[in-house]
């Protein structure tokens, strides 16, 4: 892969959250790690299958009427960790979640709610660099160095309640807030000397059916409208010319300020039907439809963009069989992706003194994007009378075409370009006599980091002045394999009334 042509080409990283978005677009393959994964799952080591699986924990939060299938009401906090390594640099990011959820049922009533509070805690690096000859030469070794260990909090909350309608259906209702300081992988897309300050809210309504037949086919529908909404104040170093010999470069900070703004409405219909012997087919197809009244101006990226439209949709299809003690599962989903952005003149565009044509307002650069992604997940489980124990394969292959037009160079160019990633997941659990502790662990590769792919490099090009200290693409940047491993602790406390 074309590193630096690829990181060029990327147009957006929005949030991968399950919670926020039904299908979260993902343009650039860096380490984002489990930042939402907020809610209990007793079938997480399963290698996150759903479509023909039953999930008695997890369901409610992803469709609040599956509340209704809940046999008991419970509580269970599941607080979980997860570190992000690269092969070879000093950077090291680690995330701690401490959630609490509850689902109580009365009647034909039910009501539930998460709780989670979250820190995020990064190194942070600070960029020397050396005269590799004299103070006259114009190249520099740059060394990035580990500085210190900086942190940011995040708060979530979830409420949903619904009743049971009669005839197996049942109608639930749920919000989502989150309140953020910090979006995993969004530092990375800037230039590692600057210091990137996040401040942000996110929010998820939902309202869901859910119908269930003696026959034990069932059928769901899911309404959502989520938004987000984030800042992200920069300060960065930058280098200019001196005036004198003696002072040849001077440095000074610059703040900046981009916005992160997403609106969207998403469609999710599914059915599950039994097949005999054990087995049972799912079907899911989801739409969401999303504006991006704003998508910031990564560093990274090197592509201008403002505004932007995405169609995103999901079709999948299931399989799973219960048989004794032993749980199979696997799926297939295919994920089309439109997406289509571009940039607005700020003032009338002007080259080597002569007017372009291209006034203010006007559209300056124009991205289509399409994207053909699939997953491949599968997973089987065995349970004893107390012990059980679970393991799973989640493939995500991510596969987009651009076509961008620039209409101030009037030019245009396609890019092609795709990867994959990996999650393996193993967990155990273990049943007491009025709780149940669960472990879980997920291991995720085919991801990485942003990081210098040379140590020498020229000084005019490296400090120019209107760039930070580390400009993509003009010092090389090679994306260094990381590896994102996660550790989950779950106790499960079901009570009755």
């Amino acid at each position: 892969m074309a590193l630096c042509r690829f990181l060029t080409s990327a147009f957006l990283l929005l949030p991968a959250v399950a919670t926020a978005q039904e299908v979260a677009v993902k343009s650039i393959p860096v380490a984002t790690g489990s930042q939402f994964m907020l809610f209990p799952s007793e079938n997480a080591a399963m290698g996150g299958v759903s479509i023909a699986l039953v999930d008695r924990l997890g369901d409610p939060f992803y469709n609040p009427a599956r509340a209704a299938d809940v046999p008991n009401s419970f509580l269970t906090t599941n607080p979980y960790y997860y570190s992000i390594r690269s092969t070879r640099g000093p950077q090291g990011y680690t995330t701690r979640t401490l959630p609490l959820s509850a689902v109580v049922r009365h009647g034909r009533y039910f009501a539930g709610m998460t709780v989670a509070w979250q820190e995020m805690a990064r190194r942070v690096v600070n960029i020397c660099c050396a005269f590799l000859t004299d103070p006259t030469s114009s190249f520099v070794s740059v060394v990035p160095q580990e500085g210190s260990l900086l942190t940011r909090n995040n708060l979530y909350l979830t409420v949903l309640g619904g009743a049971e309608l009669g005839g197996g259906l049942s109608f639930g209702a749920s919000l989502f807030r989150g309140s953020l300081n910090g979006i995993e992988g969004v530092q990375l897309l800037y230039s590692q000397g600057d210091n990137v300050d996040q401040d942000g809210r996110m929010a998820v309504y939902k309202a869901g059916l859910h119908q269930r037949w003696p026959s034990g086919r069932t059928a769901e529908v899911v309404l959502q409208h989520h938004r987000f909404r984030m800042a992200h104040a920069m300060t960065a170093v930058i280098w200019t010319a001196g005036d004198s010999e003696e002072d040849q470069w001077q440095w000074q900070t610059e703040e900046r300020l981009e916005k992160d703004e997403t609106n969207g409405v998403a469609l999710r219909v599914g059915m599950t039907q039994p097949l005999g012997s054990g087995w049972t087919l799912g079907t899911r197809l989801v739409g969401d439809w999303k504006t991006h009244p704003k998508i910031p101006n990564y560093d990274l990226m090197q592509i201008p963009r403002d505004p932007g439209n995405t169609g995103a949709y999901n079709v999948g299809i299931g399989f799973s069989r219960k048989r004794g003690h032993t749980t199979l599962a696997f799926e297939l989903i295919y994920e089309p992706i439109w997406s289509h952005t571009w940039a607005n003149a700020e003032e009338n565009i002007v080259v080597d003194g002569q007017p372009t044509g291209i006034l203010a307002g006007d559209m300056t650069v124009e991205n289509f994007f399409r994207f053909n992604n699939g997953f491949f997940r599968m997973g089987v489980k065995q349970a004893g009378r107390r012990l059980s124990f679970g393991m799973g394969l989640d493939l995500h292959m991510i596969r987009y075409r651009l076509e961008q037009e620039n209409f101030v160079e009037r030019s245009q160019r396609v890019l092609n370009e795709s990867w994959g990633e990996w999650t393996l997941s193993t967990g155990v659990g273990w049943d007491f006599t009025s709780w149940r502790l669960q472990y879980l662990s997920l291991l995720t590769w085919g991801t990485g980091q942003p990081g210098l792919a040379q140590r020498g490099v020229g000084m005019a090009e490296r400090f120019s002045a209107n760039a930070s200290f580390v400009v993509a693409p003009a010092g090389a940047l090679d994306l260094i394999d990381a590896r994102v491993w996660t550790h989950r602790l779950s106790i499960v406390v079901p009570f009755t009334e």
